[in-house]
């Protein structure tokens, strides 16, 4: 009798879970909470709701008192096993966090998202179950603080799930920076490592895996319902040292964004607008999309605004980038 391959179990007999407990509370065994996040991970990648031979599921891990992001990718096609990379990145030396969304390739752009039944949102301080509809998922990423996900009963293209995850989180309180199809999120069961936290447990505190059929109504006018999230591009924060950046295009840049790239502390409560005059500066210059990320993450302007969210730097330095295109 043939072996049953890999491929040939999963995803059809993949069994698909809407209890974790040991992502509820503190305190579970290693092993549980691998088998947990493994499995609430599965739930997502795996629904039958993505076209096409290849998928691929994201992961991203930041050590502890650094900023570099380590990006993982791991193909759908068998049903891997994704506790090997949480156990090789594990919780207590690490930041973990998943792209809710799957790819058609191993790239976190945008444009390589795959259809979704998924709506995000990273919630911040606002009450989740106050938005409309209600979540169907919901975690604690610090005190105070949560992030959620909604169960659609159909699939959208990308830019549809984000316009509905912008309007999630423009009526209700959200993070504004946060309605992109590449989003990160961090991962339930995980641990928040920011200084400020004191290594803070992150809790499932809600899962109801019922599709919801109602849809939030999309924005419109000045708020921009109508636009897509421009797509992400590819950068590198970490491949340039700000003030090099700054010595190669200072002839080009005037005396203003010279200043600005030169602060180590915020000398200004806007901060957006000295976030858009370096990349915009640097941009007019000639500057490389690495160089850009880089002075900007080392930012006291974008470190005290987003902190070390990767995400929001790719988001910003995209919108300001698109924003000048379309000026031009």
């Amino acid at each position: 009798m043939k072996e049953n391959t890999m491929a040939d179990q999963k995803p059809e007999k993949y069994i698909y879970r809407t209890k974790f407990p040991a992502l509820m509370a503190e305190g579970a065994s290693e092993r549980d909470v691998l088998q947990d996040q493994d499995d609430f991970l599965g739930d997502l990648w795996y629904k039958p709701a993505h076209t096409g031979p290849d998928k691929f599921g994201n992961l991203c891990f930041r050590r502890k008192g650094t900023t570099k992001m380590i990006d993982k990718f791991v193909s759908l096609r068998d049903r891997i096993k994704i506790d090997h990379l949480l156990l090789r990145y594990d919780r207590y030396r690490f930041d973990q966090y998943f792209s809710p969304n799957v790819y058609a390739r191993p790239s976190r752009k945008v444009g390589g998202v795959l259809i979704t039944r998924l709506g995000w949102c990273d919630v911040d301080k606002a009450d989740p179950f106050a938005f409309d509809p209600k979540p169907s998922v919901v975690w604690e990423t610090s005190p105070g603080r949560t992030q959620a996900l909604w169960f659609w009963d159909r699939p959208h293209t990308p830019a549809q799930a984000s316009a509905f995850s912008k309007s999630l989180t423009y009526r209700h309180g959200g993070d504004k920076g946060g309605s992109a199809a590449n989003k990160l999120l961090r991962l339930p069961g995980s641990f928040n490592h920011k200084p400020e936290y004191d290594r803070p447990f992150i809790p499932l505190v809600h899962f109801d895996p019922r599709p919801i059929t109602v849809r939030p109504k999309l924005l419109t006018g000045h708020n921009g319902a109508h636009a897509a999230e421009p797509e992400a591009l590819d950068m590198n924060p970490h491949a340039h040292e700000r003030l090099n950046v700054l010595k190669k295009y200072r002839s080009k840049l005037d005396a203003s964004t010279r200043s600005l790239i030169r602060h180590n502390r915020a000398q200004a409560s806007d901060r957006s607008s000295r976030i858009f005059a370096m990349v915009a500066g640097l941009h007019e210059a000639g500057a490389t999309l690495d160089e850009i990320a880089s002075v900007i993450w080392s930012s006291p302007y974008f470190r005290d605004k987003y902190g070390d969210d990767i995400n929001a730097l790719e988001t910003e330095v995209s919108r300001i980038i698109t924003r000048m295109g379309v000026a031009q």
